[in-house]
């Protein structure tokens, strides 16, 4: 497993925050972190899908990571960060509440998802790490993509469209 393999290094991790909770997220799969966008509404999408937004000529799928993780979507003008796929190059937007700085982990302060997690909930991390402060938990952006939610969050959220 990948994060079996990277435990022994160090990551450039994007801190982001949604709720009260800290993520991070691999330096290498994200391209632009954006302070402000402008959504535009996806009529009858699950509600994962915030809408779409115009990217230098593209436009892309924007997924509320508020929602994914059961929370009301809440905030007016999210934060975005632009996320590509390594294998696909599959473009997408997260929205999150706020956007932080980069930080350097080490490897060491890795430890795996906790057991208590749900399924569905546990599929969007890669463990977290040990920090001064509060846990970093580390979001794994192959799960974030609106092909993959597609498939296997639907089932979950059909009906609750925007």
């Amino acid at each position: 497993m990948r994060d079996e393999m990277n435990v022994e290094q160090g990551f450039s991790l994007c801190r982001l925050r949604t709720g009260e909770d800290l993520f991070g997220i691999e330096t290498s799969t994200v391209c632009e972190m954006l302070r402000q966008c402008e959504l535009y509404a996806v009529p009858l999408a699950p509600k994962f899908i915030a809408g779409v937004l115009a990217y230098r000529g593209d436009v892309l799928v924007a997924v509320s990571f508020r929602v994914l993780l059961g929370m009301e979507p809440g905030i007016e003008a999210p934060c975005a960060v632009v996320l590509r796929d390594g294998e696909s190059g599959e473009k997408f937007a997260l929205l999150v509440d706020d956007l932080l700085d980069v930080v350097q982990v080490s490897g060491s302060a890795w430890e795996p998802n906790p057991a208590m997690l749900d399924d569905r909930r546990s599929s969007l991390f890669s463990g977290a790490y040990r920090t001064a402060g509060a846990p970093l938990i580390r979001l794994a952006p192959e799960h974030m993509q609106p092909s993959w939610l597609m498939q296997n969050f639907e089932r979950e959220m059909i009906g609750e469209h925007r």
